[in-house]
């Protein structure tokens, strides 16, 4: 099931913008994020917003996780069980939005891993039919980072051991 249609008047759409690229989109200015997020609202997104100003360290990060994106009590506080949680992330109505404001007042190297696990599982959402899009909006209008959710070409299912190709 295609998620959007070939129709002109859905290319003019916020989510196919974002989507046709990825399902990361910058931000710099506070107003064009919130007049997006009113948008998506308005087309029955729900939305998850964080504040990673308050992101003290790597344990108040997974700790607001948990609490917004209603992760079970055994999740672990870590990369790998974000990865795990949001692969089973509940996606009702049009989609979901995680918007983090200020993110790059965050660590830089766990806000990159952050946004790549994000992006790998808005992937894997597609699969299903299920739009997850992440809204990173930053203070630093010159905000760089390296390239999130890239997937490297991978040997087919037959042949992905490496004992399978001698």
């Amino acid at each position: 099931m295609a998620i959007f249609q070939n129709n002109p008047d859905e290319w003019q759409r916020l989510d196919w913008h974002i989507l046709q690229n990825g399902w990361i989109s910058l931000y710099w200015r506070v107003e064009i994020l919130e007049r997006d997020i009113e948008w998506f609202k308005k087309e029955n997104y729900s939305i998850v917003d964080f504040d990673c100003k308050t992101w003290s360290d790597e344990n108040e990060m997974h700790k607001q996780l948990k609490q917004k994106l209603d992760f079970p009590d055994y999740y672990g506080k870590n990369f790998d069980a974000l990865n795990d949680c949001l692969s089973d992330i509940e996606i009702s109505d049009t989609g979901k939005i995680i918007a983090l404001q200020h993110l790059d007042n965050f660590d830089s190297k766990r806000a990159h891993i952050l946004l790549d696990i994000l992006a790998d599982n808005a992937r894997l959402q597609m699969l299903f039919g299920k739009r997850l899009i992440i809204l990173a909006q930053v203070d630093n209008p010159n905000y760089v980072i390296d390239q999130v959710g890239a997937t490297p070409a991978m040997w087919n299912r037959d042949e992905w051991l490496n004992d399978s190709r001698k």
